[in-house]
């Protein structure tokens, strides 16, 4: 054997060690989650388990730790693992429009399934109606010759309990945000938070933030900081969620 290929094989069986050693930290990590999971269960705590403050928080962690692991590696391999340890839970229920659908898998990980509705009504419709249930719907708000943008749509009183609570990617590296995550429950804030407010121009001149898009007389406006509950915003305005990036 070549000294070239001695070095591969060395190399190649140190490869075989780490992942062994993956493997197992891997296994550990689910075991983990599942304890965290019963003892959620036992204090009589049945609720939505995703949490994407708490998953922003993991990831800029990890970027920390490990400045040199690629970013997207490492919103892809630990997202999938959350997405899993979430199915064992009880599972979500993804519902995409099939152009986000990769980012809708990206954020949520084969574990979830992904499925795939013909408009934006139909996925918003489906967060609403579903218990643990989330849509993944393009950033730009398109909705294939639909007469308003889906972010206008919240405006409806029958969507009122319904907001954006993450971005995808997850992950700051400068790349445009595909799409945005939305459920049945309140933003919560991760810091560096960027919130998503929607109405008239002329309420939401006083705001600050960019124009993101203008549908039907409205806009949707990024403003950086967490609009939280407490936070007193014009009556035409709609606060449509809040998002951070690892």
């Amino acid at each position: 054997m070549s000294q070239t290929h001695a070095d591969m094989a060395a190399l190649r069986a140190e490869i075989d060690g780490i992942d062994r050693e993956l493997a197992r930290l891997m296994a550990r990590r689910s075991g983990l989650a599942a304890a965290v999971a019963d003892a959620k269960r036992a204090e009589g705590n049945l609720g939505f388990g995703w949490r994407p403050a708490r998953e922003v928080a993991i990831l800029r962690t990890v970027r920390v730790a490990e400045p040199e692991l690629d970013p997207w590696l490492a919103a892809t391999v630990w997202r999938a693992m959350i997405a899993s340890n979430l199915a064992a839970q009880g599972g979500m229920s993804v519902v995409s429009l099939v152009e986000c659908a990769a980012a809708a898998r990206l954020a949520f990980g084969a574990a979830s399934g992904v499925s795939i509705v013909a408009d934006a009504a139909r996925a918003l419709d489906h967060v609403r109606d579903t218990p643990n249930a989330v849509a993944v719907l393009p950033a730009s708000g398109g909705d294939r010759g639909a007469a308003m943008a889906w972010w206008a749509l919240l405006r409806a009183p029958t969507y009122a309990g319904l907001h954006v609570c993450a971005a995808s990617p997850a992950v700051d590296t400068g790349a445009p945000i595909e799409a945005w995550c939305i459920a049945a429950m309140a933003p919560e804030e991760a810091g560096g938070d960027v919130s998503l407010l929607a109405g008239p121009p002329a309420a939401m001149a006083g705001l600050g933030g960019r124009v993101l898009e203008a549908s039907g007389g409205l806009e949707l406006r990024a403003v950086d900081g967490f609009f939280g509950a407490g936070r007193a915003l014009p009556a035409t305005v709609r606060l449509v969620g809040a998002y951070a990036l690892a």
